[in-house]
């Protein structure tokens, strides 16, 4: 059974692949996939805060996956691939693993890649992902840790 942020992560990408490739308005896509869907509760919700959050934030989601995925430049990125990392980076950065813990957000994202993406889609995204957790939340936490002592 797939679990509500499921369904909502899912509807998120889409949303977010369209609103990147076409001149639709994230408010449209928004309103479509409500409607096409019968969307309601959590999941409306949690569409809606991904995707206007990762929309809103997407200069900043860009330039830390440009930081940690320099071989791939954002504009040459497949975008199914993009949009499942702004949309784990989004929680990860953004909401913070008091809202989703680390490992549910890359784990939905690699399930997402192989779902949606190519077929090197899922380890390209885990190692993405996992450099950023490195880099930017266990970093941080170790700076936390030191400046306690």
């Amino acid at each position: 059974m797939t679990s509500q942020r499921h369904r909502a992560r899912t509807h998120a990408l889409q949303a977010l692949f369209e609103i990147d490739e076409t001149d639709h308005t994230p408010e449209r896509v928004v309103a479509h996939h409500i409607d096409a869907y019968l969307l309601t509760g959590e999941i409306e919700q949690f569409l809606r805060h991904l995707v206007f959050g990762v929309w809103g934030q997407r200069q900043f989601l860009d330039q830390t996956i440009a930081s940690v995925a320099s071989s791939w430049p954002i504009q040459q990125m497949p975008g199914v691939d993009k949009a499942i990392l702004r949309v784990a980076v989004f929680e990860l950065l953004i909401d913070g693993p008091a809202h989703t813990p680390v490992r549910v957000v890359i784990d939905e994202a690699v399930e997402l890649a192989k779902q949606f993406g190519g077929d090197h889609s899922g380890r390209f995204i885990n190692g993405v992902l996992g450099t950023i957790v490195t880099r930017y939340i266990e970093s941080s936490r170790a700076d936390d840790g030191a400046s306690a002592s």
